[in-house]
């Protein structure tokens, strides 16, 4: 009895096991972390020898846990003894063999004519930025002058045509009030397709559509715009990614690794990806722009 208590409190049965409750399979972990199946289950597996070192045991070990919502720093200090630490010797040993010599080099002072070499190149840089910022003044001081002395010579004309110009823009005013007025803009729209909640249809949006993705927990995310990748990254908790999809968009495909935690917005409203709630983390969702 000993002995599976012992087993299921070990660092890799404690990851497995938070896995499991979150409904994520290993193919789902590495999607969503980007590590390698070998590694996540040699994590598991507790067969740290097989990963790249003793640095990437622990963020990997981290990157995990945040993942299947543990706390990744607490997990690492609650389970350091079975975690391999990082040989400091080997670099004592390095920086010892280097100290003689970063010793005599403080010995010698530096000397002023060196000094003077070593910010030459900033003194270099600001003096150009200084030159090219006073010719910038110096033109446009010269461009307001001139623009002043031609607005002062149009005057006269501008207030011999103005009088001319309120007797029919008096006739013009009173012809638009009685002319229909102009259409308002379209709202935007997004609606699914039929009843499916996976494929939408978006109407009347911009130009180039801003897309904004936030997410209250680790999410991986990809955005595929007309068969080509746009982006994808793995959001942290509360963290946010926006970006402006190109003019000829016309299909949009987003894959999400924890569609739950996840929101849309486009053009600042938002994108109601998912009106059926399903519990389902890793979903892919296509929009169509009209």
């Amino acid at each position: 009895m000993s002995e599976n208590n012992e087993e299921t409190t070990t660092i890799g049965a404690r990851l497995k096991a938070a896995r499991t409750a979150k409904g994520l399979t290993i193919d789902d972990l590495q999607q969503i972390t980007k590590i390698q199946k070998r590694y996540l289950i040699a994590i598991e597996d507790e067969q740290f020898d097989k990963l790249p070192g003793d640095f990437y045991v622990r963020a990997f070990v981290k990157q995990y846990a945040e993942t299947v919502d543990l706390d990744g720093n607490a997990l690492l200090e609650e389970y350091r003894d079975q975690l391999p630490s990082v040989h400091t010797e080997t670099i004592v040993e390095n920086v010892d063999e280097v100290q003689p010599t970063r010793v005599a080099s403080r010995e010698q002072p530096a000397s002023p004519a060196s000094r003077v070499r070593n910010y030459l190149p900033t003194i270099i840089v600001t003096a150009i930025v200084v030159l090219i910022l006073l010719f910038i003044w110096f033109m446009a001081v010269r461009t307001h002058a001139g623009s002043s002395s031609s607005t002062s010579a149009d005057s006269s004309s501008v207030q011999v045509s103005s009088s001319k110009k309120q007797s029919s823009s008096s006739k013009a005013s009173s012809s638009a009030k009685s002319s229909s007025k102009a259409p308002s803009a379209k709202e935007q729209t997004i609606k699914a397709n039929g009843s499916s909640d996976t494929a939408y249809t978006l109407t009347n949006g911009a130009d180039k559509n801003k897309v904004v993705i936030k997410s209250t927990k680790a999410a991986w995310t990809s955005v595929t715009t007309n068969g080509t990748q746009t982006w994808q990254g793995t959001l942290k908790a509360d963290g946010s990614h926006t970006l402006t999809l190109p003019s000829n968009a016309t299909t949009v495909k987003f894959q999400f690794g924890n569609a739950t935690a996840t929101t849309v917005t486009i053009n600042g409203k938002a994108f109601n990806f998912n009106p059926k709630n399903s519990t389902s983390q890793v979903r892919t969702i296509t929009l169509t722009i009209k």
